[in-house]
């Protein structure tokens, strides 16, 4: 996984690896799903104002087929 580094109270978008702007995918956080506020656009997922609760590891999976395409460790300071 890479990992990320983001300021508390910004909105952070994270790109499921290089898959284009159509593709479909589904996002996981520490293995469940997402509960935080988000916009999803294709394969970005855009977390608004993230705090402490929002650090953790971001799987993303390429649907329908749901194989694992990228990981980012999200870390906020």
């Amino acid at each position: 996984a890479r990992i990320q580094y983001e300021r508390i109270g910004s909105d952070v978008t994270m790109q499921c690896g290089s898959l284009d702007n159509e593709a479909s995918v589904t996002w996981k956080v520490n293995g469940t799903d997402v509960k935080a506020r988000r916009r999803e656009e294709g394969p970005r997922l855009i977390l608004m104002e993230v705090n402490m609760s929002s650090n953790g590891l971001y799987s993303c999976f390429q649907n329908p087929d749901g194989q694992r395409r990228d990981q980012i460790n999200l870390r906020v300071g």
